[in-house]
């Protein structure tokens, strides 16, 4: 049982504050609703985030759970029972982590639990989105719909991925290359440029002296800057376990993407819309509420500030504020996402509306990504020209000037 700090509004319209015990999150939410309260904000005791793409520390791979998704839906159709299907699949699954979830999910269906309790219980590595698709699934009776949409929205994900980190390949290779070329000229061949330059005697060129300076300083306090580096990766880590911190992390993270990036600003925009409106097609397809299907969105968002943002339009829709109103009153999503959302609500297909945005976004993102990356390849190339210049300017510009004193 998990204790949540809470900030709700009465019936009465009074704001309230609280705690409140459940196993999970949404128990915690739907107990407060049940109370009449519509909640505006609630964390559980700690300071874990109450927003998060994964339920757990271990991500499960995407690829991984389109492949499991799909094995669902067959033996489904094939009108296998729940057990079966999920020892089955548990056997099949290559993924030892996974394995085990499967393995123990079935035992505690077989025990009576129902399949999205049984996951969520075992499986802390598991998406939201997966866990709570598949609950209303079991409470619709489309379980096998269900696992289908699943599968090809993970499949769609895995797919976008994929491109992304093998268009990284070579600049990442490049980049790697370069820096350990660099550190090893620096640290064991400039050393030895500098005994021979000071055996010569004489000032030398401030480009030389340049170098020279730079290999003492990584050669002696390396360490420190390796040690400045790991602490603010360590404290920028445990900062993100604060709401509050992570969330102007994010946002900042963001703005700054948009006034000096605006490839990289635009890029995690656009990936933010487009997590927003596949992963509400699905809740949708799966048959939750509006609501719901928010509040789940919002938890699968890879930016904090972005799922906060999201989240905070709940307690206006409870109170019958349409979705679109909501999210221009935020403001933080792209306004296309925005108009598209409101013509869905209009014509009353919310769900293949959110399906069409979410591909557009998809293309969108794959496309910017492969721009931003066709502009890298030659800064890149620019960048180790200069460093390979430098270098060879510090060595020969001495070497000129002892010629011209000697001559």
């Amino acid at each position: 049982m998990k204790t949540f700090n809470y900030t709700a509004r009465s019936k009465s319209g009074e704001q309230v504050t609280g705690v409140e015990e459940a196993n999970t999150r949404e128990g915690a939410i739907q107990q407060l609703r049940d109370q009449g309260y519509i909640v505006q904000k609630i964390e559980e005791t700690g300071g874990s985030k109450d927003v998060d793409l994964m339920l757990g520390s271990r991500k499960t791979k995407e690829k991984e759970l389109s492949i499991v998704c799909n094995q669902f839906a067959i033996l489904l159709k094939a009108g296998l029972p729940i057990v079966r299907t999920l020892k089955l699949i548990a056997d099949q699954t290559e993924d030892k982590t996974l394995k085990k979830i499967l393995a123990d999910a079935s035992e505690d269906v077989a025990a009576g639990y129902s399949l999205a309790d049984s996951l969520e219980k075992n499986g802390s590595g598991l998406p939201t989105t997966f866990v709570e698709s598949i609950r209303a699934g079991e409470e619709s009776g489309s379980l096998e719909l269900v696992f289908r949409r699943l599968k090809d929205y993970y499949e769609k994900v895995s797919r976008t991925k994929a491109k992304v980190k093998s268009a990284m390949i070579y600049p990442t290779f490049v980049m790697v290359l370069a820096v350990v070329v660099v550190a090893i000229i620096m640290i064991f061949a400039v050393p030895v440029f500098k005994s021979t330059f000071e055996s010569f005697g004489g000032e030398l060129p401030a480009i030389t002296q340049f170098v020279i300076d730079s290999s003492d300083f990584w050669t002696h306090w390396w360490w420190l800057v390796l040690a400045i580096i790991l602490a603010i990766v360590i404290i920028i880590k445990v900062g993100k376990r604060n709401d509050a911190f992570h969330e102007k992390w994010s946002k900042l993270g963001l703005m700054i993407g948009k006034i000096r990036t605006p490839v990289i600003g635009r890029l995690n925009l656009m990936n933010g819309a487009a997590q927003y409106a596949g992963t509400m097609s699905v809740m949708m397809a799966a048959g939750l509420p509006i609501v719901k299907a928010v509040g789940v969105t919002a938890r699968s968002m890879e930016n904090f500030f972005l799922a906060r943002s999201l989240e905070s339009t709940i307690p206006d829709l409870e109170a019958g504020k349409t979705l679109a109103s909501c999210l221009a009153d935020q403001g933080t999503l792209p306004n296309l996402a925005i108009e598209m959302t409101a013509v869905g609500e209009q014509t009353g297909a919310l769900e293949h509306t959110m399906e069409v945005i979410g591909e557009y976004y998809d293309n969108e993102v794959e496309t910017a990504s492969a721009r931003a990356l066709s502009v890298l390849e030659p800064i890149i190339i620019v960048i180790l020209a200069v460093i390979v210049f430098t270098l060879l300017l510090s060595v020969y510009l001495p070497l000129f000037t002892m010629y011209d004193n000697v001559g």
